[in-house]
């Protein structure tokens, strides 16, 4: 933004301004839908920061003695028209410095300004948002979003992991930004899962379709498939179980599932389990069952009963043996 034009309007809401600064400032704000929601922005920075409250005890005498300071200005050389020209325009810096900050907190502090925020402990937990769209967080996640969702999107920020339902709207895209990638998407369900690291994120669409992009790919996910994004790439393929919703129901579901994808289950859905080591020998069986709410022990009984092998759990590891 040209900093000409925030000086004016500093000078417009500190009641400063010239007549002809008014009428520059009323053309550009005209110009554009961009530069008049850009000065809304600041007025509503204006009138809800208590920031800015700084505004009515600036003091400029003492603020200039303090900009002569830092720059080396002595007062022999000091003419007085042009210390009350460099009073004033310290009078229009200091504010300008103080608003544009605010207005950087108005645009990425979440409870600040137009941004909110809903996070997640050790429960897992849902939100509706305000165009009904209903959000439910897995455990240690949080949620970013737009105030009253306003904008030309309704954008919204995640980490963690999150099951979003989203109600439509063609005429006002619904987009998720996590890690290095964002989906969008104008009415459906999904499921958004990000490692720990970031390298790593999980789509799941359960209903409709969603654009899954990044820096270097973009992919149409329908519902029934499932896409990774992996450092940069992303892959698609089809979506074969519903345990990557299982934080959220409560229910995992095993139909004719290897050992791997039973494995696999588990490390996604159990805090306890962060590596598995396997050193059985390989097996062709397949498990069908169904568990409601289960703790981790509850699996590993049946599944020791199922695949005649030992499952133990130790420092997070759990090892798999004949």
């Amino acid at each position: 933004m040209d900093k000409h034009i925030d000086e004016l309007i500093v000078k417009s809401l500190t009641n400063d301004v010239l007549p002809e600064e008014k009428v520059t400032l009323d053309e550009w704000v005209k110009q554009s839908d961009d530069n008049a929601c850009y000065f809304e922005q600041m007025l509503k920075v204006w009138k809800r920061s208590e920031g800015l409250k700084a505004f009515r005890c600036v003091d400029v005498k003492g603020d200039f003695e303090q900009f002569k300071a830092r720059v080396g200005m002595t007062p022999k050389v000091v003419k007085l028209s042009f210390r009350r020209s460099m009073m004033r325009i310290a009078a229009v810096m200091v504010p300008a410095m103080l608003l544009i900050a605010a207005y950087s907190l108005y645009q990425s502090v979440p409870g600040f300004g137009k941004w909110e925020a809903f996070a997640t402990n050790s429960e897992v937990e849902s939100i509706v948002l305000a165009d009904a769209s209903e959000v439910s967080l897995n455990k240690n996640s949080s949620l970013v979003y737009e105030k009253g969702l306003t904008g030309k999107e309704r954008s919204l920020k995640l980490k963690g992991e999150g099951y979003f339902k989203v109600a439509k709207n063609p005429e006002k895209p619904f987009v998720v930004k996590v890690g290095n990638a964002q989906v969008k998407v104008l009415g459906t369900e999904f499921n958004l899962d990000e490692s720990k690291d970031g390298d790593k994120i999980v789509l799941a669409v359960t209903e409709g379709r969603v654009l899954f992009s990044s820096a270097n790919n973009e992919l149409e996910v329908v519902a029934g498939e499932r896409a990774v994004y992996n450092k940069g790439e992303i892959s698609k393929e089809p979506l074969t179980s519903s345990n990557c919703i299982a934080w959220k129901t409560g229910q995992i579901v095993f139909e004719k599932a290897s050992l791997d994808e039973v494995l696999e289950t588990i490390v996604d859905h159990f805090n306890e389990v962060t590596v598995v080591e396997n050193s059985s020998k390989e097996t062709d069986l397949f498990i069908t069952t169904r568990f409601n709410n289960p703790s981790l022990e509850d699996v590993l009984v049946e599944l020791r009963i199922h695949f005649m092998k030992k499952f133990e759990i130790n420092d997070n590891k759990l090892i798999i043996s004949d």
